[in-house]
């Protein structure tokens, strides 16, 4: 396990290395975003007791598998270049295990949680008002930790399809699971069933010892752990060609 733990950090640092710039492009980013959101964000917060409004619970839902990712260039190539299945054949070239290969996968994906979490929310909650008001920093962490926890819950089947399709198959498959989990999100809300409203009052009233928040990160870790070992065992047998 110590030596899969090593080779997997040296493809880290090598994919980090081979593209220097992708976390300042993946801050401007969450800059951009956190600043195009936050006047929607703090305008549910000022009107919490009155109104669900469902963009909110769209825009949460659609944010939290892209907190998974690093936008580098090989994110932005895999539709017209079919990155991923490159990168799948470069490492059956070398002598790399398979099953380093996955976990520098999730290495990857838990720095991109990491860092994209702190910059988004971050930005929300220093220009949110409203947000500053209603949520002291504890209970703004509970809810930012259960928002991660769904984005493991959804980065799973990303990692299969990235791994198991083409770029273009999985390009399809990205839109469409987009559109059914946002979808989703929203018609619950229309309905009086808004998973932000659930996630905001659990996360005012427990906190850090939030079970919505604690539940979350479980089941979201335990999906895309599962996923990922699946992922490894039916990657072994793809034709790459």
């Amino acid at each position: 396990m110590q030596q899969v733990l090593h080779n997997a950090m040296k493809i880290v640092k090598k994919d980090f290395a081979s593209d220097k710039l992708q976390i300042v492009w993946n801050i401007m980013f969450m800059v951009y975003m956190g600043f195009a959101t936050s006047v929607i964000i703090d305008n549910q917060f000022e009107h919490l007791d009155e109104y669900i409004n469902p963009l909110i619970d769209f825009l949460l839902v659609f944010y939290a598998p892209l907190l998974g990712f690093l936008f580098s260039r090989r994110s932005f190539r895999y539709l017209n270049e079919d990155s991923y299945t490159r990168m799948l054949y470069f490492y059956r070239s070398i002598p790399v295990p398979a099953s380093a290969i996955f976990v520098s996968r999730i290495m990857n994906s838990l720095i991109a949680f990491i860092i994209n979490g702190i910059v988004l929310f971050g930005v929300i909650y220093a220009i949110g008002n409203h947000i500053r008001a209603a949520m002291d920093i504890p209970s703004y962490i509970a809810f930012i930790l259960t928002w991660m926890g769904i984005g493991f819950l959804i980065t799973g089947p990303y990692i299969y399809w990235e791994n198991m399709c083409s770029g273009k198959k999985y390009f399809g498959i990205s839109l469409l699971v987009m559109v059914i989990t946002s979808g989703t999100a929203v018609m619950l809300s229309l309905l009086g069933y808004s998973v932000f409203d659930f996630v905001v009052r659990a996360s005012i009233k427990w906190g850090l010892l939030s079970p919505v928040m604690w539940g979350s990160l479980m089941i979201g870790l335990a999906s895309m752990l599962l996923i990922s070992k699946l992922t490894y065992i039916r990657q072994q047998t793809r034709d790459l060609s």
